[in-house]
C-alpha cells in the first residue's frame, strides 16, 4: 500500500457519528419503525434494547443501508446511509445474530474474503492481517477449521473477525451474546468494549441481555412498538417510573398468574 492510501486508510479508520433522523419503515400495513431518532456520538457505545418484534434488526438494517427508510433518513457522518456511495468513504460492519458465515470456507478464508474480493492486498499482507485479527480475538488455532467445527462461542469470535477486516469505523452488532453460556456472553462484551477502547470504533448494538446493556452501553434506547420510548444510562433507565420499561427489564415470575394465560 502506498503511503497516501496507507493514510486515507488510517483517515477512515476515524470514528463516526450516527443520526437516526423521523425514519419510518413499513412491510406492507404493519408499520415497523415509527419516527426513530437518536445520535450515536463517535466512539460510543449505543445499545439497542426491546422486545422481540419491536423493530431493533429493522433499524440496524437501515443505519448500514440494507433497508431504505420509507420516510427519515439515517446520516452516518453527515452521509445518507441508504446511498451506496456512503459506504465507499465510510466504512461499515454488521455482525449478524447468526454470524452468517460461509460454511465451505475455512476460517481463515472467511476473514480473507472481503479483501480478496476487492483485491485490497497481495496475499502476503493479507495473510499478516488476517493473522493479526486472529490473534486479537484468539483465534489462531481456529484458522484453518470450518464454521461446522466451531463452538456458538467461537462462530461469534469469527463473525467479528470477519468485520474487524474491513477496518470499519462504525460496527453494528444483532444480538451478539444470544445461544452463549454466561462466560462466553461476557467475553464477547469485553471484545466489544476493547474493540471501542483500542480502535475507537462507533458501536451500535441490538441485545436483550441486560448484563450486556449495563455493562458496555454508554446509553441505552428502549425501542418499544416501533418508536423509541427511552433513552438514557441503564442505570437510570432500571429506576424508571414507567410500568412497561419496568416489566421489560425486571419481569417478574408469576407462578400463580402466568402472563401468557392473561394475555
Amino acid at each position: 500500500m502506498h503511503a497516501s492510501q496507507q493514510n486515507q486508510a488510517e483517515s477512515k479508520r476515524q470514528p463516526v457519528s450516527v443520526r437516526v433522523d423521523q425514519v419510518s419503515k413499513r412491510f406492507g400495513a404493519q408499520e415497523v419503525l415509527k419516527n426513530v431518532g437518536f445520535e450515536v456520538e463517535p466512539g460510543e457505545i449505543f445499545v439497542i434494547m426491546g422486545p422481540s418484534g419491536s423493530g431493533k434488526s429493522v433499524l440496524l438494517k437501515n443505519i448500514i443501508g440494507l433497508e431504505v427508510p420509507d420516510e427519515g433518513t439515517v446520516w452516518i457522518d453527515q452521509l445518507d446511509a441508504s446511498k451506496r456511495e456512503t459506504h465507499s468513504q465510510v466504512l461499515t460492519a454488521m455482525v449478524f445474530q447468526s454470524g452468517a458465515l460461509f460454511n465451505s470456507l475455512s476460517v481463515f478464508d472467511n476473514l480473507a474474503f472481503y479483501p480478496r474480493e476487492h483485491e485490497l492486498y497481495d496475499e502476503g499482507t493479507l495473510k499478516k492481517k488476517v493473522d493479526r485479527v486472529l490473534e486479537m480475538l484468539s483465534l489462531q488455532d481456529a484458522a484453518e477449521k470450518l464454521p461446522s467445527a466451531l463452538s456458538g462461542g467461537m462462530r461469534k469470535r469469527v463473525a467479528i473477525a470477519r468485520a474487524l477486516m474491513m477496518e470499519p469505523q462504525l460496527l453494528l452488532y444483532d444480538e451478539p451474546t444470544s445461544e452463549l453460556d454466561p462466560i462466553m456472553a461476557a467475553t464477547i462484551c469485553e471484545i466489544i468494549a476493547t474493540l471501542r477502547d483500542e480502535l475507537g470504533v462507533t458501536s451500535v448494538v441490538v441485545t436483550h441481555d441486560r448484563d450486556v446493556a449495563s455493562s458496555i452501553g454508554d446509553r441505552v434506547a428502549v425501542l418499544m412498538h416501533g418508536s423509541i420510548r427511552k433513552i438514557d444510562t441503564m442505570d437510570k433507565l432500571k429506576a424508571i417510573d414507567d410500568s412497561e420499561i419496568k416489566e421489560f427489564l425486571n419481569p417478574e415470575v408469576n407462578l400463580k398468574h402466568p402472563r401468557f394465560k392473561t394475555q
